[in-house]
């Protein structure tokens, strides 16, 4: 401890002639408060705008922040996906949106039944691919996520060409039936 007082006594005896010992101006101290009651005053007006302003911009930066986060891109809610990941997406997508045109083109009274399954089984797979998304969204991607997306839209392909085809089937059988009819 004496050591200590000692450094700090040479310190101190070093710097003792460089130490500024002038006494302010009279009324300095007096001049200094003032200065810090008028910086610490503020004009009604304005504090009434900036108790106002504040929450007002608060919330609004809080929605269009919610309004980009949670607005849905392509019937999605995928956010935080690569771009190799997007452009699969729409690969897809645009399959499964022909495919989806030429079963609904096909929708005649012989075919009525097998389009209406077909389309309510596409509103459910459709369901399973917006949990998937949203799960994407939220935790991001992982092998899994993105497998089990490109499994659904990849069945869903699948289903709607096996529907297809089986209106092909449908059409033939209907071909081949008035055929013999005729003869």
């Amino acid at each position: 401890m004496d050591r200590e007082n000692e450094k700090l006594n040479e310190i101190f005896s070093a710097l003792e002639s460089q130490w500024d010992i002038e006494m302010p101006a009279e009324g300095h101290q007096d001049r200094f408060l003032d200065r810090l009651d008028k910086k610490k005053k503020t004009p009604k007006g304005k504090g009434l705008i900036y108790w106002v302003a504040m929450p007002a911009a608060a919330a609004i930066v809080i929605l269009l922040s919610l309004l980009f986060i949670y607005s849905p891109a392509d019937n999605t809610q995928v956010a935080k996906i690569s771009n190799k990941t997007k452009e699969t997406q729409v690969y897809f997508a645009t399959i499964i949106h022909n495919e989806l045109a030429k079963v609904k083109q096909e929708n005649t009274p012989e075919t009525k039944l097998l389009v209406q399954d077909a389309l309510v089984r596409m509103q459910q797979l459709e369901k399973d691919y917006d949990k998937i998304t949203h799960e994407l969204a939220n935790k991001g991607e992982s092998k899994q996520l993105i497998h089990a997306m490109i499994t659904n839209l990849q069945t869903r392909i699948s289903f709607l060409e096996e529907v297809l085809e089986k209106i092909e089937n449908i059409k033939k059988i209907k071909e081949n039936y008035h055929e013999n009819n005729q003869a």
